[in-house]
């Protein structure tokens, strides 16, 4: 078979590969319904007889630290009575969790809020009486997931009434990186055979690769209202695996 007959299936491979590839990077992290346009390839930028692959790792471990906002919200017709009891309420919440075992510089405050409300009549559609919502949110980070239950209760029995989210995350996630690494590698000489041997090659060395990866942490929301200063029980909290993907772009060279 002459030298030609050789090269222009192979060519081929690198052009419909990297098309595929093209789609594959284009999708967005947290797979959504889109529709994909293949992007235009010029073929003079890529290595002649090579296959351009995407590979996919993850690797999966518990979580080992959280972040939570929650905080106080206070209705008053004054605005001066909403803010001191919000700026009240919200300094006992701070003293509990210190007394708890939270270190201050993991607790900050995220918001401080003032809603001017109007109240109407739904039959007359005149305006009644103002009152004023004012809120105060923290954010705070728990660096032992065994406390999130308490955490919760604590705030809460010392004045909190607004819980708006949470989520979990992984503080060294290294070693799972690594293993997600390998994973990617191993996968895209995988997916890379599978197309050399359609056309009749084998996969030599990779000559060029380039990697991403990202730590999704799924928001865990939660629900808003509650009565201050009360006894609460502990929340149950499941904290679950989270995962470790890393991506990569590897170009191999084809033989015969």
């Amino acid at each position: 078979m002459s030298t030609k007959a050789i090269i222009r299936p192979l060519a081929i491979v690198t052009i419909a590969v990297f098309a595929v590839a093209g789609l594959f990077t284009a999708l967005p992290a947290l797979a959504q319904e889109v529709t994909p346009v293949p992007p235009v390839v010029n073929q003079s930028q890529f290595p002649a007889n090579t296959v351009t692959v995407a590979g996919i790792g993850v690797a999966s471990g518990a979580p080992d630290i959280a972040y939570i906002e929650l905080g106080v919200e206070m209705v008053e017709p004054e605005l001066a009575d909403a803010y001191s009891q919000a700026a009240g309420a919200i300094q006992a919440v701070i003293d509990a969790l210190v007394d708890l075992g939270i270190a201050e510089e993991d607790i900050r405050t995220s918001s401080v809020n003032i809603y001017p409300q109007e109240q109407f009549n739904p039959q007359t559609g005149e305006p009644g009486e103002r009152t004023y919502r004012v809120s105060n949110i923290l954010r705070i980070t728990v660096r032992d997931v065994s406390m999130i239950e308490s955490v919760i209760s604590t705030a809460v029995d010392a004045g909190a009434n607004t819980i708006y989210n949470f989520n979990f995350g992984i503080d060294n996630s290294v070693e799972l990186e690594q293993q997600a690494r390998l994973d990617a590698v191993a996968n895209a000489r995988e997916r890379a055979e599978q197309l050399a041997s359609a056309v009749g090659a084998s996969v030599g060395d990779a000559i060029v690769i380039s990697e991403s990866y990202g730590n999704y942490q799924p928001l865990q929301p939660y629900g808003r209202g509650g009565a201050a200063s009360m006894d609460v029980a502990a929340m149950p909290i499941a904290p679950g695996q989270l995962d470790v993907t890393v991506q990569v772009l590897v170009t191999f060279t084809l033989e015969r």
